[in-house]
């Protein structure tokens, strides 16, 4: 049953016998009650801080007529485009947090310079980011040659900051759920620990995401949540007519959906009627932006550490086997290690003059290593689920905190 810890008879007995105080349901928590309240904690952290940019328009409904496979498709897949386009970025916010953040940092930094540079809310830099306008064509304004074309600031100073907000599928009620659920959870951690109880290896992990996603929530705070539907501004913002909105100036299709946006230096929205999901700014106004670019590169190496780190948390803890104890401790020095590794690479690039081969080699090597990893850092706290010491089932004791009057 989830409510009995199961030990392996390898352990010896003063291991099993190491608590004898869970004889109470109230005092304790069963197995169950601890992967569960993982589980919400990450979706709802997941969940509630991913924003992710205006997808594309859906495709128009079959016609009357069309066959019952045709009508399936669209209502399976083509009328949930815009939930598919969102699970992409919980997917990678799961398996990658830090990718997350730091995609989060950088549409912070344009956000803050087309709100500078405009005279608009930060609010407005970040629908402008994310694709929340479009022109009179059914392009995204996106960059600093369309603002700067007549009319297309003042038209978008003139949506006030509450049309925009009204846009969000958040609100405060929603996301202070969220907040409250992930700041208990974090509060529990810290109480067990203070009272010398174990953390079993899920939990750690939940706390990594809770920490992660809390920053992501904090930059993105301001940006409007899964937002649906652009708003059109009655203005042209340059393009010929005779340009296609699914290719690029130089043919062919684009996808706006790769994960990788350094491929996003061709993008052009006026030959388009979307941004891609991880879309920031294009290459020209990059170069207004190459020192904020470094530092949230720095920024999200160190917070990739910092996910990491957190892992150490269970270092001590009492593991099902050797191997698996020495898999967690590996994987939680490669999470911890590799970012900053990385990052030292990174910035002494130019004194090492390291061959542009070589550093694509150290960095194919690192990621597949971190890859590993992570996938370990996810199986391994499910699979030692089958033997959890006594202790770990022992609730905190919130009256050393809060006294019975």
């Amino acid at each position: 049953m989830l409510s009995i810890p199961a030990f392996p008879p390898t352990h010896s007995l003063s291991t099993r016998a190491s608590s004898n105080k869970c004889r109470d349901i109230d005092d304790c928590r069963r197995l169950f009650d601890i992967v569960w309240g993982c589980l919400v904690t990450v979706f709802l952290c997941i969940w509630v801080s991913v924003h992710p940019n205006v997808p594309p328009p859906p495709p128009d409904s079959p016609a009357k007529r069309a066959r019952l496979q045709r009508w399936a498709k669209w209502y399976i897949i083509e009328a949930n485009l815009p939930l598919l386009h969102r699970m992409k970025l919980l997917a990678t916010a799961l398996v990658a947090p830090e990718l997350i953040i730091g995609f989060a940092g950088r549409q912070l930094a344009v956000a803050r310079f087309f709100s500078r540079t405009h005279n608009i809310s930060l609010t407005h830099g970040f629908f402008i980011v994310m694709g929340g306008f479009i022109d009179a064509d059914g392009h995204p304004i996106v960059t600093q040659k369309q603002l700067w074309q007549p009319g297309v600031a003042a038209a978008i100073r003139a949506t006030s900051e509450a049309t925009l907000e009204d846009k969000s599928k958040g609100d405060l009620f929603s996301k202070g759920i969220a907040l409250c659920q992930g700041l208990w959870f974090i509060l529990q951690c810290i109480a067990r620990r203070a009272q010398r109880l174990p953390l079993t290896e899920i939990e750690v992990v939940t706390l990594a995401f809770a920490t992660i996603n809390a920053l992501t929530w904090l930059l993105w705070l301001r940006k409007p949540l899964d937002v649906r539907e652009p708003i059109r501004l009655p203005l042209s913002t340059g393009g010929p007519a005779s340009q296609s909105l699914t290719g690029t100036p130089g043919g062919g299709s684009f996808n706006v959906d790769h994960p990788v946006s350094n491929i996003y230096s061709q993008y052009d929205p006026l030959a388009a009627t979307a941004v891609p999901t991880f879309w920031c700014t294009t290459e020209d106004d990059e170069e207004v932006l190459g020192h904020v670019w470094i530092l949230t590169f720095v920024a999200q190496m160190f917070c990739g550490a910092l996910f990491g780190g957190i892992h150490f948390a269970a270092w001590s803890a009492v593991f099902p086997s050797l191997a698996e104890m020495w898999l967690w401790r590996g994987a939680s020095l490669l999470v911890t290690a590799l970012p900053l590794v990385l990052l030292l690479v990174f910035l002494s690039d130019g004194v090492l003059q390291c061959p542009a081969s070589l550093f694509g080699l150290l960095t194919l090597a690192g990621s597949g290593l971190y890859c590993v990893a992570r996938v370990v850092l996810l199986v391994l706290p499910l699979a030692t689920l089958r033997f959890q010491p006594a202790a770990a089932f022992e609730d905190v004791d919130w009256s050393v905190y809060i006294p019975h009057l």
